[in-house]
């Protein structure tokens, strides 16, 4: 683990002066990691994502970061090289049972079988499934079978799952192959819910920019917002698809509370973290504050009314883990 987790004078600050008037009382974070070290296996690499965290220290940092918040989670498995599997199911099955919703989506391998993933579902309850670009051949430029395979995902048919998808490939969404990859894996598995993760893992608008229009005519396809500091990309979203399709989601605890900033050049992207400057206050916040200050920009130029506001930071995920999952086809795309 590369770096504490801290909240200090400056993160309260950025609290006060910007975010605590834009968040509503109501909170439900559809993508949270928990972790615990017993699911390291053997030769598993040493990440920043690797910070002990149940649901307790989840909601309990939640209610620090968000003061006076009324939260609820869907929690994740941790995408480690070299897990131990079976031990992860056990840890997140276990500590949703203490969370309120109870809801976990655990981690899968494309070499699981069939079989297993059933029993897995069967025996742990989960409601979803994380699947990770690590776990292809080509992580950087897989395709979304390389590591959900069409056999995993007949199972979370059966199952009515919901995938939280971080999408591969150097161009992400825009990538012609990926949205080629969604028209047909929605339309063959027509009972499984999606949610891509970061804005369909637009963390450089280029990616959204012509994407969601397409998109926006998939069926059962959902947005959680996690990570995303450009403003751009979730401007995109609030103005282009349907909202009821957009969830909030923090990337927390490790990602979404480090401190620093991800941020965009050229058709690249990275996570950042300033060095002190002599011409500036340069003290970096946590990422999911620079994460709100650009929801909040992007809800300022598409004219999201409050009500739009506190739709896509509890409303939406209620109605969505609440049994509401499918749209109307004819709101589609408007």
């Amino acid at each position: 683990m590369n770096f504490e987790l801290t909240y200090n004078d400056f993160d309260r600050r950025i609290w006060e002066e910007e975010l605590q008037d834009f968040v509503p009382r109501k909170i439900f974070d559809v993508h949270t990691h928990l972790w615990d070290e017993s699911c390291a296996g053997q030769d598993s690499p040493d990440s920043n994502l690797r910070l002990n965290a149940g649901s307790r220290e989840m909601d309990s940092w939640s209610r620090k970061i968000f003061p006076g918040r009324e939260l609820d989670y869907l929690f994740l498995g941790t995408p480690i090289e070299n897990l131990n599997l079976e031990r992860q199911h056990e840890f997140l099955a276990k500590e949703a049972r203490l969370s309120t919703k109870q809801l976990a989506s655990t981690i899968v391998l494309p070499e699981m079988s069939a079989e297993e993933l059933d029993s897995v579902i069967r025996r742990y309850h989960f409601i979803g499934l994380k699947p990770y670009r690590l776990y292809a051949p080509d992580p950087a430029n897989g395709r979304i079978t390389d590591f959900l395979p069409e056999h995993l995902l007949e199972v979370a048919d059966q199952h009515r799952l919901t995938v939280t998808l971080h999408l591969s490939r150097f161009d992400g969404i825009a990538d012609p192959v990926n949205q080629d990859d969604l028209r047909y894996l929605t339309k063959r598995y027509p009972k499984v819910k999606w949610i891509l993760a970061h804005c369909a893992r637009a963390f450089h608008a280029f990616m959204l920019k012509k994407a969601v229009f397409v998109l926006r005519d998939i069926p059962n396809l959902w947005y959680d917002t996690s990570a995303v500091c450009e403003p751009y990309s979730h401007y995109l979203l609030f103005k282009y698809e349907n909202l009821e399709r957009v969830m909030f989601g923090s990337d927390n605890i490790a990602a979404g509370s480090d401190h620093g900033k991800y941020i965009t050049w050229g058709k690249g992207w990275c996570f950042f973290r300033a060095p002190e400057q002599p011409h500036c206050v340069s003290h970096n916040t946590l990422v999911v504050y620079e994460q709100l200050r650009a929801m909040k920009q992007a809800a300022d130029m598409a004219e999201l009314s409050q009500e739009d506001i506190e739709a896509i930071f509890h409303r939406n995920a209620e109605i969505f883990f609440g049994g509401g999952h499918q749209l109307d086809a004819t709101t589609m795309g408007q």
